[in-house]
């Protein structure tokens, strides 16, 4: 079944319209028409099974024939990715999506090559969302990522210690004496049922926030000041292996191994969408 994205503002009446962009890929590309079904994600959990009533250059109006919200895992993912240069950045945002990642924060790192002029950050910033919202209807995952930034690494920092609880802060390094990032997840794992409050920040066991943020820096890694500045705070320096990854590699490994470790914790289930009311009036948006 064909996906689109509708934001939630335009999907919550029993019948809408897909908007001008997905309702030309749809009319125009996928040649879909009256009758054929398909599915729509609004980005903030819902998926909707609806049918076409009717589809043209003016646009395509759906009828919403179910709708299921799928809740979000207790355990929130968020990863603080270094801006990269070219296709590697359009890579981790696709990657995060698949991978369930709930909040993207981008880094303006001292070794960053890729930079983006203020001129060109709303331009950026749409293109960046455009590429989650595609990896969101690709992967159907219903939850859009949290897109913030570019910011700079200390202001980045201070965001994870926002409530609720903060978060646990893993970053990738280099370094020799780096435990192994599994070795690290296990432990955390082992002291996930600590009761809240008394569980310790500064130790592997740190899931009471259930928040877990990652790292990683750019194609020339944090220079030798971000490093301390991101020792000092709570979490861990993991390693990925004895070899040197690629920055958009290392992101995706480590995402992917600690998105596997929350999900096993606690993980997400579909249940019934809240009731929308029949009488409610549809007005198309061109």
């Amino acid at each position: 079944m064909h996906r689109f994205f509708v934001s939630p503002d335009r999907c919550s009446t029993p019948e809408f319209d897909l908007g001008d962009a997905e309702a030309r890929h749809a009319h125009q590309v996928l040649r879909l028409g009256r009758g054929d079904r398909l599915e729509v994600l609004d980005g903030r959990g819902t998926l909707i099974e609806a049918e076409i009533l009717s589809a043209g250059r003016g646009g395509v109006v759906v009828r919403a024939l179910s709708r299921k919200l799928r809740s979000r895992p207790a355990c929130r993912l968020v990863l603080l990715q270094a801006l990269l240069k070219g296709k590697a950045m359009e890579v981790v945002l696709e990657k995060s999506v698949e991978l369930g990642v709930d909040s993207l924060v981008l880094l303006d790192t001292g070794r960053c090559v890729a930079r983006v002029p203020a001129g060109e950050a709303g331009r950026k910033r749409d293109l960046w969302t455009q590429t989650l919202v595609e990896a969101a209807k690709q992967s159907r995952n219903p939850w859009l990522p949290e897109l913030v930034g570019p910011l700079p690494l200390g202001q980045a920092l201070d965001t994870l210690s926002l409530p609720p609880g903060g978060a646990t802060l893993l970053f990738g390094s280099l370094e020799p004496d780096a435990p192994p990032m599994g070795q690290v997840l296990e432990e955390m794992r082992r002291n996930s049922n600590t009761p809240t409050g008394t569980s310790s920040m500064d130790g592997a066991g740190a899931a009471a926030s259930r928040r877990w943020a990652l790292a990683i820096g750019p194609e020339g890694d944090f220079t030798p000041d971000e490093l301390d500045r991101l020792h000092r705070q709570p979490g861990h320096a993991v390693s990925l292996g004895p070899l040197i990854l690629r920055a958009e590699t290392a992101a995706i490994a480590a995402m992917a191994l600690l998105a596997d470790a929350a999900r096993r914790l606690d993980a997400g289930t579909d249940r019934p969408a809240p009731a929308f009311p029949t009488d409610t009036p549809t007005t198309p948006t061109a």
